[in-house]
């Protein structure tokens, strides 16, 4: 009997790394399954995000339409109020068009020049000047003249 009993605990004992096995491994496709879930999860909101992300540019694109639409008819009306009061004062409709149109023309230029350093600033000029001074230059010649070359 002793010899029965020591077969039954040795045949637990072999059961038992096998148990532990089988809940290792329900374990980990139960882990799987909710790192599945989680991720089905972060895509469907990644999809919506998107799709919220596209209809709002749509949306801008548009409201920047009507925004340049109502800021060039406020600044046409502005202009014209501004001509028809120096038409007032001066007595001369050519000379208070005139002066909202060289107004404006002044406006056009100053609003070209701060366009042309912002432009200026898009075309990255110290990241190229960087890049260009990691070109291994040769090392005979001082730096004054390598800058000049490059103008």
């Amino acid at each position: 009997m002793p010899q029965a009993s020591d077969n039954g605990e040795s045949g637990q004992q072999e059961r038992g790394p096998e148990r532990g096995l089988g809940a290792a491994l329900e374990a980990a496709r139960e882990a799987l399954a909710g790192a599945l879930a989680v991720a089905e999860a972060s895509l469907a909101l990644l999809r919506a995000e998107l799709k919220l992300a596209r209809s709002s540019a749509l949306n801008l694109v548009w409201l920047g339409f009507g925004l340049v639409f109502l800021g060039v008819g406020a600044w046409l009306a502005t202009s014209a109020a501004i001509a028809a009061g120096l038409w007032q004062l001066t007595g001369n409709a050519f000379v208070g068009i005139g002066l909202v149109a060289l107004a404006n023309i002044i406006g056009i230029v100053v609003v070209l020049a701060m366009m042309r350093r912002c432009w200026n600033d898009l075309s990255l000029p110290r990241t190229r000047e960087l890049i260009s001074g990691l070109q291994s230059p040769p090392a005979e010649q001082p730096l004054e003249v390598r800058k000049e070359e490059r103008t």
